[in-house]
């Protein structure tokens, strides 16, 4: 839709929205997927930190400094399916990325978006996916735990220290 209003030059709605975006609330997002079959997935997503637009895109920074891992666009992954001309500008922290044509498959990333989905996980997620976790996995995932709670702890105590 934005890419019909910019070709029409319709652009005011689209700069009121983008302005408003960047007003309202943004967060870190954790989503995980675990595919038992193609195009079946049960899939978890949690609100990892709530902050302003540009506070949560330097907090998912500063958590892929920490563990490691680099930011990555969607497109830039091998495979990633393009929706008609959509770009998708949000960047991800991969934690494992699933493999086509293998199942059951799991993948996890953390991720910015606007602070309106709320946390969520289907029937059983927590036990399927515990189950299928191997070392490595679990080892980042603290690592990426570790990182979000620095993070967290570093963001309120700078609102502290400059509220006195």
């Amino acid at each position: 839709m934005i890419n019909r209003l910019q070709r029409d030059r319709v652009t005011e709605p689209v700069k009121l929205a983008a302005a408003r975006m960047k007003r309202m609330p943004w967060a870190v997002y954790r989503v995980r997927r675990f595919y038992s079959a193609p195009a079946n997935a049960i899939r978890s997503v949690d609100r990892v930190l709530l902050g302003g637009h540009l506070v949560v895109y330097a907090a998912l920074e500063e958590m892929s400094d920490l563990v490691g891992v680099p930011l990555v666009r969607h497109e830039q992954i091998a495979g990633a399916p393009v929706r008609g001309g959509d770009r998708d500008v949000h960047r991800r922290l991969w934690v494992r990325q699933r493999q086509d044509g293998a199942y059951p498959a799991m993948e996890e990333f953390y991720t910015v978006a606007p602070a309106q989905a709320l946390d969520k996980s289907m029937d059983r997620f927590d036990d399927t996916w515990a189950a299928h976790t191997d070392k490595l996995l679990a080892r980042l995932e603290s690592r990426c735990e570790a990182a979000a709670d620095v993070v967290r702890h570093a963001l309120t105590r700078s609102r502290f220290t400059s509220a006195s």
